[in-house]
């Protein structure tokens, strides 16, 4: 009885071992699902929030590992024990038992430990790896695609910047400009500046340009930077877009040169916060390519608006000038108030008297949009909109021409600034594109027909013009497959837009699982293509978001979601609200957004902010 009562308990242990082992693989089966989610869906949270981002069921995984660790380190001493038990049993027959039955059981826990022990590491490495811990699997795609300290352009606080990322055939005589989506303390980028608002020396604690081939591991960027006075810095009014302007050629007459501007984690905005959080926290950096040129070629003005017409523009409309090649925007931007402030482009009434208003600047720096100060409405959204002058009589632009010294087409400084229009290498306005900048008369005259002005004019009506703008066509389509890593992504408006609007900000794109991830946008008119607004014909805008290449169907294929927010607006300055767009299924529809349904999801309404597929919510889209 006893023996059949042992053999009966050894059953129960070995079934009650078994049943754990099989509970331990069940439950750790489960987990892949849980992992995916968890992942997929907080991966962006956890970066952000600086927390850990391994994810539950693995730690949990992890300490039932730990556990069986332990029980064996128990188990090798039981058997320690039953063996000096045996050893010291002096032929006692209750010891000898004792010892065997000890030995016995313990044997027997140790292969079931060792065997639950193989399961779950096997299981553990599978949901490593699949969580993108373990060498392979998400993290590992993440990384082979994502650029170290670049999310912060688009996703984070930096709207553009010039030259772009990876751009090639820079002139040696370039500007370096970087446009904020907030204002940024002068004084975290100009040394001094906080004593003397006029100081112009890089502050090279937060900032560094360097040829790129002298950095090796462990050298500081700031140790092979250009100095604080190699470099002059300028800042626009409104402390937004800085524009660094090195005093030498870069690179060399002889080879191309890569550079590497590096921004610290030490920039603050004007409000004293961080400029770079969360994910981004430790800063921004890119490269490009100088060639061994010289730019001699002076910009011109290739796009208008509003051109000129027989026809009235309703008040509202915004006057825009686009370029040939990015342009200055310390010469470019201003605020005209009182009839005094920034006159580098005027825009005048009937009567000659300049209309007050902020001139702003976009499209990778190519486009200047003038907005009013005279408020005449309120849009869908409540946003307020400016109006020109209401007159028959013709309002006027002029964009002047910056000086040029004796090294034409090349600016002078007048004083700190320049009295013209002057592109990314310094080069003065060419108004009427013969290829010569001759700059500005020189008798004084400030006369606009003289040399290199451009100038135009046209009529306005007494009317506001109020139609919302839409969404001719997306690209790729909703739900589109197998679509090219470097496809572009484009959004064709059904009418023209106020580019100024259509920065990253308003315009973005968000991979799903999120990983350190760039984009920026630029736009065109789309010049074969007609469309009558207000009683007006006109051309469309199209908006292109440039990105990295994106994980290849090669490796799976991840979702991507394009958002447009309801900040993007007309050339009327009238918000996108409702959004009318391709539909999911249609080829163009309305997604009727009203208070109770406030987003456009895929084409389709909704009443909560659009979610990715893994369940992580988009940024919010307002509509």
């Amino acid at each position: 009885m006893p023996r059949l009562l042992g053999v009966l308990s050894r059953k129960r242990v070995a079934q009650a071992a078994v049943f754990g082992v099989l509970l331990v693989c069940v439950a750790a089966l489960g987990v892949p699902h849980a992992v995916f989610a968890q992942a997929d869906g907080l991966a962006q949270v956890g970066a952000a929030s600086n927390l850990s981002a391994t994810p539950l069921p693995v730690i949990i995984a992890r300490l039932i590992q730990i556990f069986l660790g332990v029980l064996g380190i128990i188990l090798v001493v039981l058997i320690i024990y039953g063996g000096w038990v045996y050893m010291t049993a002096g032929g006692d027959g209750d010891k000898v038992k004792k010892a065997k039955k000890i030995l016995t059981n313990a044997v027997i826990g140790a292969l079931i430990i060792l065997a639950s022990y193989s399961i779950t590491t096997y299981i553990l490495n599978l949901l490593l790896n699949a969580a993108g811990i373990g060498g392979s699997g998400i993290s590992s795609i993440s990384a082979a695609y994502s650029e170290p300290l670049s999310g912060s352009l688009g996703a984070g606080i930096i709207d553009s910047h010039y030259p772009k990322r990876n751009a090639i055939e820079i002139p040696r005589n370039t500007l370096i400009m970087v446009t904020f989506k907030q204002p940024i303390d002068p004084a975290s980028i100009i040394d001094g500046y906080d004593a003397d608002a006029a100081s112009t020396n890089m502050n090279l604690d937060n900032v560094s340009i360097y040829q790129t081939n002298q950095l090796t591991d462990g050298t500081d960027p700031a140790d092979i930077s250009l100095t604080s006075t190699d470099v002059v810095v300028s800042v626009t009014d409104d402390h937004t877009i800085f524009v660094f302007d090195p005093v030498e050629l870069l690179g060399s007459s002889t080879e191309d040169t890569n550079y590497t501007v590096f921004l610290g984690p030490g920039l603050r905005t004007e409000d004293g916060d961080v400029a770079f959080q969360g994910a981004y926290r430790d800063g921004y950096e890119w490269s490009f390519e100088v060639s061994t040129e010289v730019d001699m070629t002076p910009p011109t003005v290739v796009g208008i608006s509003p051109s000129p017409s027989e026809d009235a523009y309703a008040p509202n409309i915004t006057v825009s000038i686009t370029f040939s090649e990015a342009m200055n925007p310390v010469a470019a931007t201003g605020t005209m108030s009182g009839g005094s402030g920034f006159r580098n482009i005027e825009v005048l009434d009937s009567t000659g008297e300049n209309v007050d208003g902020t001139f702003t600047i976009g499209n990778d720096y190519r486009t200047v949009d003038f907005t009013p100060t005279d408020a005449c409405g309120q849009d869908p959204c409540g946003d307020t909109i400016y109006c020109l002058p209401r007159s028959e009589n013709p309002v006027s632009v002029e964009a002047h021409a910056a000086s040029v010294g004796s090294e034409p087409p090349a600016a002078v400084l007048i004083g700190a600034l320049y009295d013209g229009l002057t592109d990314a290498s310094g080069n003065s306005l060419d108004g009427n594109d013969d290829g010569v900048a001759q700059g500005q008369d020189d008798d004084g005259s400030e006369d606009p027909d003289i040399a290199d002005d451009y100038d135009w004019d046209f009529a306005t009506s007494a009317n506001a013009c109020t139609d919302v703008p839409g969404l001719a066509s997306i690209s790729p389509g909703i739900y589109s497959e197998f679509v090219g890593p470097d496809s572009d992504v484009q959004t064709a408006f059904d009418m023209p837009m106020k580019v100024t609007t259509l920065g990253t900000g308003n315009i973005q794109l968000w991979p799903d699982p999120w990983y350190e991830f760039w984009f920026s946008n630029s736009s065109e008119t789309d010049e074969d293509t007609n469309v009558s607004v207000c009683g007006t014909s006109t051309h469309p805008t199209v908006a292109t978001i440039d990105h990295p290449t994106m994980v290849s169907p090669d490796d799976a294929g991840w979702n991507y979601y394009p958002t447009i927010t309801s900040g993007v607006k007309s050339a009327y300055q009238i918000c996108m609200v409702p959004a009318i767009g391709p539909a999911s299924g249609e080829s163009t529809g309305s997604c009727n957004v009203s208070a109770d349904w406030p987003y456009c999801c895929n084409g389709e309404r909704s009443r909560t902010a659009c979610m990715t597929q893994s369940g992580e919510q988009l940024p919010d889209t307002g509509d």
